[in-house]
């Protein structure tokens, strides 16, 4: 019983995400996203926001905090100082992307077509993200903003400058988990079992290509669907057949990683795992034993740490009355904070209009501001008084280049401490994409 409570467990936090915030908008809660439909047409001037996230699928347990931090972000800039955006509210709507492009490319259809949203902020998968962003938004000429899309997919996406994100780039973070597996970890030989999309693709292409630079050996690299399935038995056989000190696991946590680690570790196939943030999940763990996987590390997109870093932190947990333990939190806020100031700035709610004053203000040189709700009033005003801004967000400077791409980031190592039953980070680096300059800022 308590394996199938756990395996379904997202499905109701999900149902009970959607039921909250239903009762939120219906109660006047300050335009937050719903998940009823609507298809009414906005006052005039009023942002509306489609929240396109994973509340079931495989990435289902990290869907209520993404839900939960653009909340936050929304609280803020509708708060009283700030006044909202062209003197409204704004408002959102939400989507369930079930993880899956097909049914992500029908939300965003729903989201642009019946609920007339000007900015579309998602989704999860970076294999949602690019069919989304291909068959609905950049024909659609509207506005997205990804949150948590890592792939190196995303930078060559035609899109003519629709898609954006925020979190940097998996070429980033492939390049610290070489150095984890070779450096720290010592393994001289692994494989992957990688999500066959372009989150999967993407990162193992990358780490392989340094790894193997670095004089390590990849036994092989194989690729499992990108939907759930009942056991991953062959595709476990040839990724351990040629006996691999490690595996790496590149996949979601619902119905993949959480069904195939129990597999391997049942099986006795292979000793030692490294995870990334498609597997950075408490619940994940806490469903197959902490002690198993006590002391294993893996490797996560993560927030330079800085005041406005702190300041989220603070926010999210008086809010919510805990902290997050899934990555890609501060990203969500900072992409739904981002969309409201490009529309104040650029004084419409027309999705190029605020595409075109996006890097206006996110980008240098500007007075600086960052996330909290004095913070938002304060870069609202500014943006009205004609003042230039920057914002540096909760996630660290956002500085968008010519792909919508936030080239300098923060890549963390995290660890499973089973004593304490969480996870914890070890070590941060900066990187810096456009030079290659990486540096250790922590541990």
């Amino acid at each position: 019983m308590r394996q199938i409570l756990g395996r379904h467990k997202w499905l109701w936090l999900a149902a009970l995400a959607l039921a909250a915030l239903s009762i939120f908008a219906a109660c006047g809660g300050g335009g937050g996203p719903t998940g009823t439909p609507g298809g009414t047409t906005p006052p005039p001037n009023q942002l509306r926001l489609g929240l396109l996230t994973c509340l079931t699928g495989s990435l289902a347990p990290f869907g209520p905090d993404f839900v939960n931090s653009s909340n936050l972000a929304i609280e803020h800039i509708n708060a009283e100082a700030a006044g909202g955006v062209l003197g409204q509210p704004i408002t959102a709507r939400i989507g369930d992307d079930q993880t899956l492009p097909e049914a992500g490319v029908a939300e965003a259809r729903r989201l642009v077509d019946i609920e007339k949203v000007d900015v579309l902020i998602g989704t999860c998968a970076s294999g949602v993200t690019v069919p989304v962003a291909e068959s609905v938004t950049v024909p659609g000429k509207i506005l997205q903003i990804s949150f948590a899309s890592t792939s190196p997919a995303l930078t060559t996406v035609d899109d003519n400058d629709y898609l954006f994100r925020t979190p940097i780039s998996d070429a980033a973070q492939g390049v610290i988990l070489a150095r984890l597996v070779k450096d720290e970890l010592g393994f001289n030989s692994v494989c992957t079992m990688f999500v066959n999309n372009a989150y999967g693709q993407g990162l193992t292409d990358k780490f392989a290509e340094t790894y193997e630079a670095a004089g390590g050996t990849v036994t092989a690299q194989v690729s499992h669907t990108a939907e759930t399935a009942p056991s991953y038995a062959s595709e476990l056989k040839k990724c351990t057949a040629g006996d691999p000190e490690a595996l790496v696991a590149i996949s979601y946590v619902e119905g993949q990683a959480d069904v195939y680690l129990k597999e391997a570790v049942e099986g006795g196939l292979v000793d030692n795992f490294v995870f990334v943030d498609g597997t950075k999940s408490d619940s994940m763990f806490k469903t197959l034993g902490w002690d198993t996987f006590d002391g294993m590390k893996g490797t996560a997109p993560g927030a330079l740490e800085t005041e406005f870093g702190t300041t989220f932190d603070e926010a999210f947990k008086t809010k919510y009355g805990y902290l997050y333990q899934t990555p890609f939190n501060r990203e969500t806020y900072d992409a739904v904070v981002i969309a409201a100031l490009a529309a104040e700035k650029a004084g419409s709610t027309d999705p190029t209009a605020i595409r075109d004053a996006l890097r206006d203000v996110a980008n240098a040189p500007g007075k600086v501001f960052g996330p909290g709700a004095d913070q938002v009033a304060a870069a609202l005003k500014a943006v009205r008084n004609g003042e230039d801004i920057d914002y540096q967000g909760a996630s660290g400077a956002i500085e968008f280049d010519e792909n919508g791409d936030v080239l300098v980031g923060a890549i963390e190592v995290w660890q499973v401490d089973a004593a304490n039953e969480k996870l914890v980070t070890i070590e941060r680096f900066k990187v810096d994409l456009s030079t290659g300059e990486v540096t250790q800022i922590e541990g």
